[in-house]
């Protein structure tokens, strides 16, 4: 959920924004543990003190600095001074831009710290000097590790800052100039050569025992430098990727208002932005077919939305269907009884009975009509044994309506009519308004017998066809009779909801 920034509490966006410090301060804190290592190797101790202050000179108040222009940008959204869209460039760039300037600190620290003996600057201790060839080495892998690193671990610190502002101001950074194969083809490039080059550096300048030193500081460095790279590598990169794979999974579970931050410039970045533009599709989509399943059946809607985009209609097919249309006894006179609010009530909870047990039946509600309905079975959403399906959804509304309370104590009962016949699923209309609907005689036949029900004094009345396509005995033979619009007489069945 969006927090406006007002709501944000102060000490959250101050320990985002420090936090980006804290990352920046990587390559001095393993620089002063390099050098204590260093001195402590070569029983060099008061070297300590003057290494540490020139590293603290270049990284801690160029970082402090440099760092303070590069996340600015953030400060300013945070602190509703500038839009997100004139921040999000700089955020998306924030862990090369941060690299760039470790690397433009940390170089010259490091040629003043190797072409410092040269010139008789030892920092108080009798320290080796190192060969060109093996300084040039040492200053082109030392270099390359401070940026790499700093990448990396700026990248993990970019994730946890776009997990903070989609969390808090639901914004997410949509723009993708960086490389995923990139990134991976930097470090695997640093761990593969580094050491080699220090080794090649160490043979090229010493011998005998001196070399065996040389070129074991050297391996040990290489060993811990490629750990902690690939500790920050696995933070960086494969943290988007497991968040990715959380949320399909949370949409393959239905979740679909799952949304993720955004939180690196490349294709994994990428991906997350379509993935929430599908998620937001799937759940609008969603959305859709449940409102437009309050207007027309649900597997109606479900077909438009699936496979008739462009048009809106669902495709004309043919079958055989078993069609139920419901009516309310005595509704005329009831009408005339009750206040219209009082109509309307005893309507939505009359079809609010009626309607669940149909769909329960597999039954489909195709349209309302006044104080009834006309449901089909088998069409358009396919049902085996449809015609027993409709003969239980039948019996089953006489018994919930029943049972139910209706305002003002009134009784409801309903008159029910089944047929079982041929008919045809089209969409009619024009292109600005259409309606689904069965058309062929068996519904007119069927609209017919549920008229009958008057003559007979029944509730449910079902034709032969119906009683027949059931497959077992169901109800009491009445005979047969003629209908308006249907050449010849129909045999009729009284379906009784007690038995």
């Amino acid at each position: 959920m969006t927090v406006p920034p007002d709501v944000v509490p102060a000490t959250a966006a101050r320990d985002i924004l420090r936090r980006y410090f804290f990352a920046l301060g990587a390559p001095f804190a393993i620089d002063v543990a390099t050098v204590a290592v260093y001195a402590w190797v070569n029983g060099v101790f008061d070297v300590l003190g003057p290494m540490v202050l020139l590293s603290a000179a270049f990284l801690l108040v160029g970082v402090w600095t440099g760092g303070w222009f590069l996340i600015r940008p953030v400060r300013r959204f945070l602190a509703a001074d500038i839009s997100f869209a004139e921040t999000e460039h700089a955020i998306a760039e924030l862990p090369r831009r941060s690299a760039i300037l470790i690397g433009c600190l940390y170089a010259p620290m490091l040629l003043m710290r190797l072409l410092s003996a040269r010139y008789g600057v030892t920092f108080g201790a009798n320290v080796e000097t190192a060969e060109s060839t093996d300084a040039v080495c040492s200053f082109l892998v030392s270099t390359s590790f401070n940026v790499v690193l700093t990448f990396f671990v700026v990248s993990a610190y970019l994730d946890r800052l776009c997990e903070f502002l989609f969390s808090h101001y639901g914004v997410n950074i949509a723009t993708f100039p960086g490389a995923f194969r990139r990134k991976i083809g930097l470090a695997v490039l640093f761990v593969s050569f580094a050491a080699m080059i220090l080794l090649a550096g160490d043979i090229a300048s010493y011998s005998g025992e001196r070399l065996i030193r040389e070129a074991t500081m050297d391996v040990s460095a290489s060993v811990v430098g490629a750990a902690t790279i690939y500790y920050w590598i696995s933070r960086a990169l494969t943290h988007p990727i497991h968040r990715l794979d959380v949320g399909m999974k949370r949409v393959a579970e239905n979740d679909l208002a799952t949304r993720l931050p955004v939180t690196s410039d490349d294709e994994i970045g990428h991906a997350t932005s379509e993935f929430n533009r599908m998620a937001a599709g799937l759940e609008e989509r969603a959305y859709l077919r449940d409102t437009f399943g309050k207007y027309v059946s649900e597997s109606v809607a479900a077909e438009i939305l699936d496979t008739h985009h462009s048009s809106g209609r669902v495709a004309d097919a043919t079958g055989v269907a078993t069609l139920m249309f419901t009516d309310i006894e005595g509704f005329t006179g009831l009408s005339e009884r009750v206040s219209p609010t009082d109509l309307a009530s005893l309507l939505n909870t009359y079809l609010s009975t009626v309607v669940p047990e149909i769909e329960r039946h597999g039954g489909v509600v195709n349209k309302f009509i006044g104080d009834g309905l006309f449901a089909s079975f088998n069409m358009p959403l396919p049902l085996e044994d449809h015609a027993a399906a409709a003969i239980r959804a039948a019996v089953d509304i006489e018994r919930a309506l029943a049972a139910t309370e209706f305002p003002g104590g009134v009784k409801v009962r309903t008159r029910i009519g089944l047929n079982t016949g041929p008919v045809i699923g089209l969409s009619i209309g024009t292109d600005k308004r259409l309606d689904y609907t069965l058309l062929g005689d068996a519904v007119n036949v069927a609209s017919r017998v549920e008229q009958l029900n008057k003559q007979f004094g029944s509730l449910i009345l079902a034709t032969e066809s119906t009683i027949k396509a059931a497959g077992t005995e169901h109800g009491e033979r009445l005979g047969s009779t003629g209908v308006r619009g249907h050449e010849g007489e129909i045999v009729v069945y009284r379906i009784d909801a007690q038995a």
